[in-house]
This record gives structure tokens, C-alpha cells and sequence, in this order.
């Protein structure tokens, strides 16, 4: 069977609702089940095969195309979320908060998007846009601490791949394209 031919879709999120209207020749409007809080975030994967929202105590993935449900994140308060540049991973952010117990708990995700399966997470304590940056090909993903950027393979997000120590480091870049290179703003 064929592949359904791609058009152009526009996503919007409104007080009271989500939905997905496509644009002509299909002109056709098409609403996705109505959250029981505020949606807080909704996006698109890059290469616009997914569909994620996060609203109330889950984020949801979905077909873009279709709207069918992928997979259902059970997870409260996430603020934000992208994902990697071919859709493999969905990455959720929460507000920082240090539970009573002084421990300080992930709050920069990273989930399977087609499972929903957690992958490991960090501490991110302020949002940003670029928190945890990713290769084109998805093997690497980094992430800037203080004085070092920390490079990981996605299945092994729990110690660092590599470490690129630098003095005074500010912001960092990852490059697009097949060799990726690094640059680090101090």
C-alpha cells in the first residue's frame, strides 16, 4: 500500500482546545481530545512524522498525519517538549524543584517517542531552547555543565561518552550535518 501523499498541516493550541486544521486541498479541521488542563506545549518532530503535546499529567505522541496515539507519557508539570532531529526521542522539561528531602530530581527528560519508555534525564535548572543538543544521525546527544560540555549515546544516558572540558564555558553548539563539530562560547 502506498504511503499517503504529504500536505501542508498547521497545529494550534487554544485555551480550551488542540487541534490540527490541513491546509487545501484537504481544508479540513480536526480536533484532538480536549485536555482536562491547559495544553503547555505542541510540537512537531522535524521530520513531521510526530506530533507531541504535553497538558495536565501526560504528554501524548501521535502520528501527525493521522492523529493516531503512539504513546502516552505519564508524567505531571512538563512545560516543554521536543524532539531529537529524526523523531526517536522525545525530550520533556519541568520547572526545577528541590524536593524536601534535599535530593535534586531529573527534570530534563528523554523518552523513546515511539514507546514512551523512559531513557535517562539531568537536572536542568532554568529553560532553554538548545538544553540538550543532538548529532543529525541522533548517536550523540550533549549537554553543558559547568566548565564542560558532556557528550552521550542516547542508550546510555547515565555517564558520559566523551567530556569536552572547557574553562569558563558559557553556550556550546553542535553542528548539523554527518561529521558534526563543536563550538563553545566561554
Amino acid at each position: 500500500m502506498a504511503a499517503p501523499p504529504e500536505h501542508t498541516q498547521f497545529a494550534y493550541r487554544a485555551l480550551k482546545e488542540m487541534g490540527v486544521w490541513d491546509a487545501p486541498p484537504a481544508s479540513a479541521a480536526r480536533t484532538l481530545a480536549a485536555p482536562a488542563q491547559a495544553a503547555k506545549a505542541l510540537k512537531y518532530s522535524a521530520n513531521g512524522r510526530f506530533l507531541a503535546w504535553a497538558a495536565g499529567d501526560e504528554v501524548r505522541v501521535a502520528d501527525a498525519q493521522t492523529l493516531a496515539p503512539v504513546a502516552t507519557i505519564a508524567r505531571a508539570g512538563v512545560v516543554d517538549v521536543r524532539f531529537s532531529p529524526k523523531g526517536t526521542y522525545v525530550v520533556t522539561w519541568e520547572r526545577f524543584s528541590k524536593p524536601a528531602d534535599g535530593s535534586a530530581g531529573h527534570n530534563l527528560l528523554v523518552w523513546d517517542a515511539a514507546s514512551g519508555a523512559a531513557r535517562g534525564g539531568f537536572v536542568h535548572r532554568t529553560f532553554s531552547e538548545d538544553a540538550l543538543q543532538w548529532t543529525d544521525d541522533e548517536r550523540h546527544c550533549a549537554k553543558l555543565f559547568p566548565g564542560e560540555v558532556r557528550f552521550y549515546a542516547p542508550g546510555a544516558l547515565d555517564a558520559a561518552a566523551l567530556t569536552l572540558r572547557v574553562d569558563g564555558a558559557a553556550s556550546f553548539s553542535v553542528s548539523p550535518g554527518r561529521a558534526p563539530s563543536v563550538a563553545v562560547f566561554v
